[in-house]
């Protein structure tokens, strides 16, 4: 004889596993004058990105020591908004990754 359950399938599936997330510093002398243009294309590639997964989204944008801070909920759209400033703006980059590689810093600059 069996005995009727309460469970469901969701139950016993895998739970989704969230990233860490990112960090996006930008700095230097070329902010001042391009700070519109650069917050545009952070905006544009959030967006084009939460069009293909809802789960990668930029949390904040903030101003912070002359810089600008992103906050994303993905290590992988931290790094994207790095690339994208890097190709579009050229500039230095470097990417520093957590021990796990869930968490990265990404630094971008330009005088």
């Amino acid at each position: 004889m069996r005995k009727e359950t309460d469970r469901s399938y969701e139950d016993f599936r895998a739970k989704k596993q969230k990233e860490a997330g990112g960090l996006v510093r930008v700095r230097g002398a070329f902010l001042k004058d391009h700070e519109n243009d650069i917050v545009n294309l952070i905006k544009h590639e959030s967006r084009t990105t939460e069009q293909d997964n809802p789960e990668y989204k930029v949390s904040a944008i903030s101003k912070v020591d002359g810089g600008i801070d992103v906050t994303t909920t993905s290590s992988s759209l931290a790094m994207h908004i790095g690339k994208s400033l890097s190709m579009a703006y050229k500039g230095e980059h470097k990417y520093t990754f957590s021990q796990d590689e869930k968490y990265i810093e990404v630094d971008w600059k330009r005088d």
